[in-house]
């Protein structure tokens, strides 16, 4: 008898998270996939509840145990083949033991860094990963971390671009004032990204920064004109990438990055993509043919003043760039293929052959 897989998914669920798209790579592929979102648990936190968890490290009680057993009633009525979770910073060690009592394979994705960057783990993580059947981590210098850890299988992954959300989107006349700029940046401020940007900045360039904690830089620097405040989604990206002449990708500092989804997002946006020079950046993409990379501030704005002078060659660039994501097949639906192969689960058109 045919079954069709069944995956119970725990994550956020709004929309241009990482999370939320890998759950629509399985939906793709035909599985039966239910959702538990982690947003209306532990988003929006209101300031008790942020002086309960600095004090405990852990969310008030009560919403704590009603996340997890929501999770537990949810593996008795549903009966998943997968529990499938997506950084999981709330989600106990017990629960994954139960699902693994039930013959449910239980697989670990983390988005972030679980042992470098501690704002993104908790102590209910710590202890809950070594439980998991298989950790799936985008960070090549996290893999050997997890096996040291006690993770026997890791799966290592790239991250990914969405093809809903990320694509070319053509500027209206009333967003081309909105997002056209010589360059442009979206991600979380860092000191060293923040430098950088001043350097452009105090070049006279026309400069979009776009995301959080930007109102934390120096007064003094003049990068602070060109902050917009907020930080920005899903096709308003895209528009982003579509109308920066330049879209810079610089990596975390907190650990030893190699790439990150906007590696992938700003050329599916049919953006020019100028990225920290890394050894998988240069695996993924021919420097000065798919996209160009910089190894210093002063490099960072050499590039940005011949890029943004040679419009012809920064065009082929950027196509060059669009097409190569397009022929990797750098999907979230690709990258859920791999971890099914990894966790030798074969699948045909949602149906489990095994």
């Amino acid at each position: 008898m045919k079954k069709q897989l069944k995956v119970l998914a725990i994550g956020a669920g709004w929309r241009g998270s990482n999370s939320r798209s890998l759950f629509s790579g399985f939906t793709k592929l035909g599985c039966d996939i239910r959702v538990i979102e982690t947003d209306g648990y532990f988003y929006n936190y209101t300031i008790p509840e942020r002086l309960y968890m600095k004090v405990r490290k852990l969310p008030f009680k009560a919403k704590f145990q009603k996340f997890n057993k929501t999770i537990e009633r949810t593996i008795d009525s549903y009966q998943p083949d997968i529990l499938f979770v997506v950084k999981g910073l709330w989600v106990t060690e017990e629960i994954i033991q139960y699902a693994k009592s039930k013959g449910i394979t239980t697989i670990h994705f983390h988005p972030d860094f679980l042992f470098d960057d501690r704002y993104h783990t908790s102590q209910i993580l710590d202890k809950a990963i070594l439980a998991y059947d298989i950790v799936v981590t985008a960070k090549t210098t996290e893999v050997e971390k997890y096996k040291q850890f006690g993770c026997q299988y890791v799966h290592f992954m790239k991250y990914a671009y969405d093809p809903d959300i990320h694509h070319p989107i053509k500027l209206t006349n009333q967003e081309i004032p909105i997002f056209k700029t010589d360059v442009a940046f979206v991600g979380r401020m860092e000191l060293p990204r923040a430098d950088a940007l001043n350097e452009i900045a105090e070049a006279n360039y026309d400069l979009k920064v776009w995301g959080t904690k930007w109102d934390k830089i120096p007064k003094s620097y003049k990068l602070n004109r060109f902050c917009e405040g907020r930080p920005i989604f899903c096709e308003e990206m895209a528009k982003v990438f579509q109308g920066a002449k330049v879209s810079v990708g610089f990596l975390t500092t907190l650990s030893t990055e190699q790439h990150t989804a906007r590696t992938f997002e700003i050329p599916a946006c049919g953006g020019f993509f100028l990225g920290t020079r890394t050894a998988e950046h240069m695996d993924i993409f021919k420097q000065g043919v798919e996209a160009d990379f910089f190894s210093s501030k002063e490099e960072l704005v050499e590039k940005v003043a011949f890029y943004t002078r040679n419009e012809d060659m920064r065009s082929k660039i950027a196509q060059k760039g669009y097409d190569k994501v397009i022929q990797m097949d750098a999907t979230y639906e690709s990258r859920v293929k791999e971890i099914l192969v990894f966790s030798e689960i074969e699948l045909s058109n949602g149906v489990l052959l095994r």
